[in-house]
């Protein structure tokens, strides 16, 4: 069996339980987010993951075998629970995945020796069933990470429609709603969905997602991503992240078709999703040659690639503000570059963009409202200095220590 290249000191704070589906190697934003965070916390903590195995990315495989595979990330002691490995963008198989991550989970959290504390995020939403009921019999407080609110997601993108399953999974969110004892939101936005919900304000931490400012900065240079895309004239309006169902992507590509005279403008589409062919279908079909749609990019060349725009994309469908809070966000501040956010006016980089200068806030789903605004940016010699200030900012509230810190003390509250 590996062995990490520094053990947990014996000495160790706090021995801290966390349960979530994806973790290292996946490479989902969940599980990227969550791998830092418990490399920051196994600083000073033991940290014991309880995860499945990869789907979201078929090169990061694992070697794991049996019901639960011990294996370690760092200082971080994880335990690989057996899941099917179905690809995401079926339906079907992401259930199934989900389904038998699930009923493995349990029996890995309970191979974990008691801990102070049991963490749960919520990818799949039901595993904080799990982490409720290992707190309960370990008799230890229970920390809901609510990374998005379900299932009204589901609700509102009209893919869970079955009034059986929305009663089930009401019942799922309001259990455990009233048994955590710290719920973490990420966002205000988040916070407002949550208190109509009914989660007391006295139970509500906020904590914002992060990004990691000594890996993702601005450019001192021009990018060779840019150079290397050739998008070196043009005026390059980039979307970078998951290309899935939430973030109404189809608006952006009509939004190009608009402008598609304009030979100034490029709009790149970078990452993979579930709506990656039906976009890349759309463009076809308009015959636009202003979009273009790469492939996801690495952590390590974050930098290189956000750099390669002049303007970023933070795109989400009506009616979801609040439910989901896109972590690019925070990515694209680090990195020192402005944003469009199509959004409702109270969703958090819409109400941060007019807060701070970082951004502009469009109506979402107006095609003519993103291709008017893009039109008047192109033009503006103000956005570097947008792109300043959010850095600025990002430098001040959500570099990846402030974040850890935050839990941290969650976490001392609880124990306390």
């Amino acid at each position: 069996m590996p062995r990490p290249s520094r053990r947990p000191s014996p000495n160790a704070d706090v021995r801290i339980l966390v349960l979530n589906q994806y973790f290292h190697p996946d490479r989902s934003a969940t599980s990227q987010l969550l791998t830092e965070l418990c490399e920051d916390l196994s600083a000073s903590h033991q940290v014991f993951v309880v995860t499945g195995r990869p789907s979201y990315n078929a090169a990061s495989a694992t070697d794991s075998q049996g019901l639960v595979s011990r294996e370690w990330h760092d200082r971080v002691r994880v335990a690989r629970v057996w899941s099917t490995s179905f690809d995401r963008s079926n339906m079907v198989g992401r259930l199934v995945n989900y389904a038998t991550y699930l009923a493995d989970s349990f029996v890995g959290a309970m191979f974990v020796r008691r801990p102070d504390v049991v963490v749960a995020l919520t990818d799949p939403p039901p595993v904080g069933l799990v982490g409720l009921a290992v707190a309960r019999l370990r008799r230890r407080p229970f920390v809901l990470v609510v990374k998005d609110v379900f299932p009204d997601v589901a609700i509102e993108l009209g893919v869970l429609q079955n009034p059986l399953a929305i009663r089930v999974l009401r019942w799922v969110q309001r259990r455990l709603f009233a048994g955590a004892d710290t719920l973490v939101s990420i966002g205000r936005d988040m916070d407002r969905r949550l208190l109509d919900l009914g989660v007391p304000r006295e139970r509500l931490s906020t904590i914002h997602d992060w990004a990691d400012g000594s890996i993702v900065r601005p450019l001192e240079g021009p990018s060779e991503f840019r150079e290397a895309k050739g998008w070196r004239d043009r005026f390059v309006v980039m979307h970078s992240g998951n290309v899935g169902l939430s973030q109404d992507l189809e608006t952006t590509i009509r939004a190009a078709g608009l402008l598609r005279d304009d030979p100034r403008f490029l709009f790149a589409i970078v990452g993979d999703g579930a709506s990656k062919a039906p976009l890349q279908t759309l463009a076809d079909s308009l015959r636009l040659t202003n979009v273009e749609f790469v492939p996801f990019q690495d952590k390590a060349g974050l930098s290189e690639s956000l750099g390669a725009a002049d303007l970023h994309l933070i795109t989400l469908k009506p009616g979801l503000a609040g439910f989901i809070v896109p972590s690019k966000l925070y990515g694209i501040l680090a990195a020192g570059k402005p944003y469009v956010a199509a959004m409702e006016s109270w969703a958090e980089p819409a109400a941060i963009a007019e807060e701070h200068g970082c951004g502009i806030r469009v109506d979402p789903a107006d095609p003519d409202a993103l291709a008017r605004v893009l039109r008047t940016l192109v033009d503006a010699d103000d956005l570097q200095e947008r792109g300043r200030a959010g850095r600025q900012l990002f430098e001040k509230s959500f570099e990846r220590h402030i974040a850890a810190e935050a839990y941290e003390r969650v976490f001392a509250r609880e124990l306390s």
